[in-house]
């Protein structure tokens, strides 16, 4: 299985910290992320994005998850079962949302009972809260429990705002340490590494000749990037993008 989604370089400490504060209120397995929202209008130009389709979510490159079987799960979820799964396009209100189950019918529906049993499932949701990095950006808890949907209903209702807070707090921890590796534009890929690298090198202060020298290759070249990043991130000159990137997690 060619899974590509690595996790962040997190403390395990933090981890277990995480993992412990969910499981009393009867989750036991968590993937968290920066998502996008599925309600146009789109205020950028990343098509994957506005999207959001599972061939290009599957290759989201970083995440903070609880396991590995989470991420097992993810991936074959995402492979085979979401693009016919009408609750992964729902457009999920902020806070707590507990999944119902797929409408499959037939062999698919078996499948997929078979890999939720597999994976010691019962019921799985996500809870998204706000970010101030992009106003289409949402962050995500993406938990999976082995209660049934409606006890892990009742464990997480009296508690919610509790939860929501501390799931605010670890949101903001991992932000601050993993944005520019979670981010959306780069972890699913929007812009090459030598896109990505331009921009880089014209944070540090390189001009267009110094970048071409650099990068062996021509100075139009350079700028044809440069242009495209702008048009992209909606910046009208090279002060501009460069703030941008910081705002967005591209630059640390």
């Amino acid at each position: 299985m060619n899974i590509y989604t690595k996790r962040c370089d997190i403390d395990p400490r933090v981890l277990d910290n995480v993992s412990r504060f969910l499981r009393q209120y009867g989750i036991n397995e968590f993937f968290y992320g920066i998502t996008t929202k599925v309600i146009p209008p789109y205020s950028h130009q990343f098509k994957n994005l506005k999207r959001r389709i599972p061939a290009d979510m599957i290759k989201c490159r970083y995440g903070v998850y609880s396991s590995e079987r989470v991420l097992r799960f993810r991936h074959l979820y995402l492979q085979y079962f979401a693009a016919d799964d009408s609750a992964y396009f729902r457009p999920h209100p902020m806070g707590m949302s507990i999944w119902a189950d797929p409408d499959y019918s037939g062999p698919k529906g078996q499948r997929f009972a078979e890999l939720m049993a597999e994976h010691q499932f019962c019921s799985r949701g996500v809870w998204h809260l706000p970010t101030s990095y992009h106003p289409d950006w949402l962050c995500a808890f993406v938990y999976f429990s082995d209660l049934p949907r409606e006890e892990l209903l009742a464990r997480l209702q009296p508690h919610e705002a509790e939860i929501e807070t501390q799931l605010m707090m670890f949101a903001s921890y991992f932000n601050e340490q993993f944005i520019s590796q979670i981010n959306p534009i780069s972890n699913f890929n929007c812009l090459s590494e030598r896109s990505l690298t331009i921009l880089r090198l014209t944070a540090e202060g390189y001009s267009s000749e110094e970048l071409a020298a650099k990068l062996c290759i021509t100075e139009s070249g350079v700028n044809y990037h440069l242009d495209r990043l702008k048009e992209l991130l909606n910046a009208k000159n090279r002060v501009q993008l460069i703030s941008m990137g910081y705002s967005l997690g591209l630059l640390s």
